[in-house]
C-alpha cells in the first residue's frame, strides 16, 4: 500500500515534470515559431529595400545615359545642321585633298591602292582617266575606280567623303596623340579641321595647356593646311 502510494507520487511527480516540461517545449516553439516570422520579415524587408535600391540606382543610370544621349544627339543635330549646310553651297571657296584610299577602301582595291601609291599618286585629286587607264590592268577593278571617279567629279559620293572634302580631316584624326586637345574641340563642338582656327588653339592656354603645347598643336594645324587646303 506504502508502495502503490510512494509510486502514485512519483507518477504524480514525473507527470507534473513532463507537463512542465511539454509547457516548456510549446512555449519555446511559440518564441521559435514567433522569431522565425519576424526574422523572415526582417529578411523580406532587406530584401525588398535591397531590390528597391538596385531599381533606384538602374533608373538613375538609365536617367543619366538618356541626359548622355539627349546632350550628344543635340551635338550631332548641330553639326548635321552645319554640314548640310556646308553641303548645299555649290561655290565654295576652299576645299581638302582627300587620299585615294577614302575613294577606294575596299580590301579588293588594296593592289590599286599600292599601285597608285607606288606612282605617288596619293590623292583623289591627282587622279585622271587616262592614268586610271594606264596602270590598272584588270578592266573589273579599273571600270569601278572610273566609275566612282567620275561621280566624284560630278559631286556624287557617300557623305563621308563629301564631308571630308569640304571640312577636311576629323580632329580626332589628326590629334590622337593629343587627347586632351580633342576633347576641348569636342566640347566646344570642333570636329573638323576646318572648324578650328589659330585664335581657338592660341586660347588654349585658358585650358591649362603650356606655350610648348599650343605650338606643336599649331604646327600640326599650320601643316596640315598646307599640305592639303586647296584654295579655289
Amino acid at each position: 500500500m506504502i508502495n502503490l502510494l510512494f509510486k502514485n507520487k512519483k507518477t504524480i511527480k514525473a507527470e507534473k515534470d513532463q507537463k512542465e516540461l511539454n509547457n516548456e517545449i510549446h512555449r519555446l516553439s511559440l518564441e521559435i515559431l514567433r522569431k522565425d516570422s519576424f526574422i523572415k520579415c526582417k529578411n523580406d524587408f532587406f530584401i525588398l529595400k535591397e531590390k528597391r535600391e538596385k531599381e533606384t540606382l538602374e533608373w538613375e543610370k538609365i536617367e543619366n545615359e538618356l541626359k548622355k544621349y539627349n546632350i550628344e544627339n543635340l551635338l550631332l543635330k548641330k553639326e548635321l545642321s552645319e554640314t548640310m549646310n556646308i553641303l548645299g553651297i555649290k561655290n565654295l571657296e576652299k576645299k581638302y585633298l582627300i587620299k585615294v584610299d577614302k575613294l577606294i577602301s575596299e580590301e579588293r582595291f588594296k593592289k590599286v591602292i599600292k599601285l597608285l601609291k607606288k606612282n605617288r599618286v596619293i590623292y583623289i585629286q591627282s587622279l585622271n582617266k587616262n592614268l586610271i587607264e594606264t596602270l590598272i590592268k584588270d578592266e573589273k577593278i579599273k571600270l569601278e575606280v572610273l566609275k566612282r571617279y567620275k561621280n566624284f567629279l560630278n559631286n556624287i559620293m557617300s557623305w563621308d567623303l563629301k564631308t571630308t572634302l569640304i571640312k577636311g580631316e576629323k580632329i580626332t584624326k589628326i590629334y590622337s596623340k593629343y587627347r586632351r586637345f580633342v576633347n576641348i574641340s569636342n566640347d566646344e563642338s570642333i570636329n573638323y579641321i576646318a572648324d578650328l582656327s589659330i585664335d581657338f588653339i592660341e586660347r588654349l592656354s585658358c585650358f591649362g595647356f603650356q606655350n610648348s603645347e599650343i605650338e606643336e598643336i599649331k604646327l600640326i594645324y599650320i601643316d596640315y593646311q598646307k599640305k592639303h587646303l586647296i584654295k579655289l
